[in-house]
């Protein structure tokens, strides 16, 4: 259950996350807004968000980020509330924590991540990414998971990654792992393009509120593409694709975004 719609992006984030770039350390907050529609196969209906999310820079290696979603899916209404913070250690060391909480069956009632990267290379242009994610849903569901990834920062702006998350789901101990790999290539306060594929398990999936609504035990996989652009120094938009697929529906959409840094 641990792959969700509105999940941070790693490539976008881990970009941002570094602090590395001049531009961005000048960069005190950012607010940015929008809406998202996804269409599902197999009579599953649609999916609509609403949302609001901010980052506010407290010092040179702090940023605090808080995410607020509307969201109606399966016919059933929720919110979204999360908030983390990142943190600069040195030069070889950075990380971030994160809580969130959901008011629906389709979001955890509880979830909590925590993640710890390291530079390594003279160079400094690899790095290592070892996470812990808790995730307790509303009806007594449990998803524990380790994520492992490895970004790369290439010449000419670009960054690959690639990692794992081991997930095991309880009650029943069921093992769900997923596999993903990654590409960005872009340019502070010009643009960033990137896309990213997700393949493995799903060890549940609610699709409504009953006992009976509830799939088990799948294989599923997501690609999507991202394009966040600046149209001056201070403000742009943020185009998001997605294609997901399991054996019981297909789901296709967009989610659209403006953002403003202060």
């Amino acid at each position: 259950m641990i792959r969700k719609l509105h999940q941070p992006f790693v490539c976008l984030a881990a970009l941002l996350a570094t602090g590395s770039a001049v531009a961005q350390a000048a960069t005190t907050g950012t607010v940015e807004a929008g809406l998202l529609h996804h269409s599902l196969s197999d009579g599953f209906g649609t999916w609509n968000q609403q949302f609001v999310r901010g980052s506010l820079r407290t010092s040179d290696a702090t940023v605090w980020n808080a995410d607020l979603v509307n969201a109606r899916q399966f016919g059933a209404h929720g919110t979204l509330v999360v908030g983390g913070v990142s943190h600069v250690f040195n030069e070889d060391w950075y990380g971030s924590l994160a809580g969130s909480h959901g008011s629906s069956f389709f979001y955890p009632q509880a979830r909590a991540d925590a993640v710890i990267n390291r530079k390594l290379g003279a160079a400094r242009d690899v790095v290592a990414t070892v996470g812990v994610t808790a995730v307790n849903a509303h009806d007594g569901h449990r998803d524990r998971s380790l994520l492992l990834g490895l970004s790369w920062y290439l010449p000419n702006a670009w960054v690959l990654q690639g990692g794992t998350r081991i997930n095991r789901s309880n009650p029943g101990g069921v093992m769900a792992n997923v596999k993903y790999v990654a590409a960005t290539w872009g340019y502070d306060k010009q643009q960033y393009v990137a896309l990213r594929y997700d393949m493995g398990e799903e060890a549940y999936q609610y699709i409504g509120a009953g006992s009976a609504d509830l799939l088990v035990n799948f294989r599923s996989n997501v690609i999507s593409g991202t394009w966040r652009k600046w149209l001056a120094p201070t403000y742009g938009f943020q185009l998001r694709a997605e294609a997901y697929h399991n054996p019981f529906y297909d789901r296709r959409g967009l989610e659209a975004a403006l953002f403003k840094e202060f």
